[in-house]
């Protein structure tokens, strides 16, 4: 299998290039491609540069490497989208950043990239795994022009690792061992399933003891007005903390809830100059070898319905994925108010995809 990055000279693109070729995910003989997703970069050759550092650090297990500009040289089984802006992280946005900032500068670059790959003729479209923010609205716009069964978004997947892990945590095993699902918005908006976790070799009555007594998840009907509570005051411990706010910030929101630490440790992250780019990686290199094995799994991903369990806009759901979206589990065993979240965040997404695309109806 042959896979193309574009966008690979970022931060989140670069990381995942060099998990791919140091994890040896692709043998010596499929092609990695690495496109450039800003021609107006400051850097021109630093691809260049990358693929040389690949090839002198893993020369015994590097698949063949290449550096290309033009959309209609990819030859790829598997393109991973991670061009486009990232939100700034400067001290006076703090409580103003967010993914929906992105939509208009990325906009146009989700459109000529959906378009070049449209333009390529092959006899099976590529699957496309959108990594860039929004999220939403890049599967949007690839699912225009290319089969939508083919253009899936890592946001939600990404959000049940993190469910999971902190999980996981609080119940004081590892993360292998929870299973556990988010849905919904990459963001705000996101819907934590608590009716999908389950512990590996927990009995159910002591997993539902465990998780009302020691994890006290939040009902999900309460879950908008918790976050937006815990939001704020996160900002404001923030902004009020002087040198020592990140710090205090993590203190903070390691007193919440397993799924309010979903939705602002990330967000903490990325005020620091880590970044969250090792862990969206990670997190991207889990579906590409979940794809490349072949198999068939189940798995939370941002997918374009069209009228499927009532929805209608790229929406982060159960799907099972076989090399493409084969299927879109049932939600019959949700809860109800899970099922509310899940139409009150379809509400805003399309609400933002009518401002974004400038139409009445996306």
């Amino acid at each position: 299998m042959n896979i193309s990055i574009i966008g690979a000279a970022g931060g989140v693109g670069r990381e995942i290039t060099i998990q791919l070729v140091r994890d040896h995910t692709l043998e010596n003989n499929e092609t990695l491609q690495l496109i450039g997703g800003d021609p107006h970069s400051p850097h021109p050759h630093l691809l260049l540069g990358l693929r040389a550092d690949l090839l002198d650090a893993y020369a015994e297990i590097a698949p063949e490497i290449e550096v290309i500009d033009d959309l209609t040289a990819i030859k790829a089984d598997l393109v991973i989208m991670t061009a486009g802006q990232t939100f700034a992280t400067a001290p006076e946005q703090i409580g103003h950043a967010s993914r929906d900032e992105l939509a208009a500068s990325n906009f146009p670059i989700f459109e000529r990239f959906a378009r070049g790959l449209a333009a390529i003729t092959h006899a099976e479209p590529p699957l496309c795994i959108i990594v860039s923010n929004p999220v939403e609205l890049a599967v949007h716009v690839f699912a225009e022009h290319l089969p939508r069964e083919y253009v899936i978004g890592m946001g939600s997947h990404s959000d049940s690792l993190r469910f999971r892990a902190e999980i996981a945590r609080d119940l004081g095993v590892r993360r292998q061992r929870v299973q556990g699902y988010v849905v919904g918005e990459h963001g705000a908006g996101m819907v934590p399933l608590w009716s999908s976790v389950r512990v590996a070799g927990m009995p159910e009555l002591q997993r539902d003891h465990l998780l009302e007594q020691r994890l006290k998840a939040i009902p999900a009907e309460e879950f908008p007005a918790r976050l937006a509570e815990a939001t704020k005051r996160f900002v404001t411990v923030l902004r009020e903390g002087g040198q020592e706010g990140l710090a205090r910030a993590y203190e903070y929101i390691d007193t919440l809830a397993p799924e309010l630490r979903v939705a602002l440790k990330p967000l903490a992250t990325h005020y620091t100059e880590a970044k969250t780019i090792v862990g969206t990686a990670h997190a991207t290199l889990d579906l590409i070898r979940w794809i490349l094995h072949g198999h068939a799994v189940e798995v939370s991903v941002q997918y374009q319905h069209r009228g499927e369990r009532g929805f209608e806009v790229p929406f982060g759901a159960r799907v099972i994925m076989a090399g493409k979206v084969e299927q879109l589990l049932p939600t019959e065993k949700y809860t109800s108010a899970e099922l509310a979240l899940m139409a009150l965040s379809q509400g805003t997404i399309r609400a933002k995809l009518d401002q974004w695309c400038g139409r009445g109806n996306a």
